[in-house]
């Protein structure tokens, strides 16, 4: 266990998208289960806090789920914080959910220069949501300015497919 330097967490299963090739989708299964969001006391049971304090580096990257739609999210990203004030947090999102005070909120929590944001955002507005279906750009956008301007370092990822290829160069703009 004092081997581990890098922590990858789901946060939850929950996420508002219907992505065509999610897990989410394409599981049968999957719509049957109840929705769950990882709590402390459960990071708790199966990590030490000696192990805790020597990560160098916590994400949350959802295989089910969008970490902005885990509940306890936040609470989890500041308790890291606070057991290993030098560790490295990030997250990828699809950025569309949530109010501009959370992301605010998450600018405050991950406030260290190596901390950071990923949004996957696959395109432009007309494209975006082809893939990302049931995605609001306004507020992909409003939620993205509102972590940078509250001091956020935030990250394009880019799924390329067809429909998108043809916008790359404007997304790197």
């Amino acid at each position: 266990m004092r081997k581990i330097k890098v922590l990858h967490l789901e946060s939850t299963d929950v996420c508002q998208l219907a992505c065509p090739l999610c897990a989410r989708e394409t599981d049968a299964e999957f719509n049957k289960r109840l929705q769950h969001h990882l709590t402390i006391p459960q990071i708790q049971k199966h990590f030490s806090k000696r192990v805790l304090k020597g990560l160098d580096k916590v994400f949350m990257c959802g295989n089910y789920g969008d970490p902005a739609a885990g509940k306890y999210t936040l609470d989890i990203y500041r308790w890291f914080r606070e057991l290993n004030p030098s560790i490295t947090l990030g997250m990828n999102t699809n950025g569309g959910i949530r109010n501009t005070e959370w992301w605010r909120e998450l600018a405050g929590i991950l406030n260290r220069p190596q901390d950071y944001v990923i949004f996957s955002i696959d395109g432009l507005e007309d494209t975006n949501h082809i893939y990302r279906r049931n995605v609001s750009w306004d507020r992909i956008m409003r939620n993205a300015e509102t972590f940078i301007a509250a001091g956020g370092n935030a990250q394009w990822d880019m799924l390329i497919y067809e429909h998108n290829e043809h916008q790359v160069e404007a997304c790197e703009r």
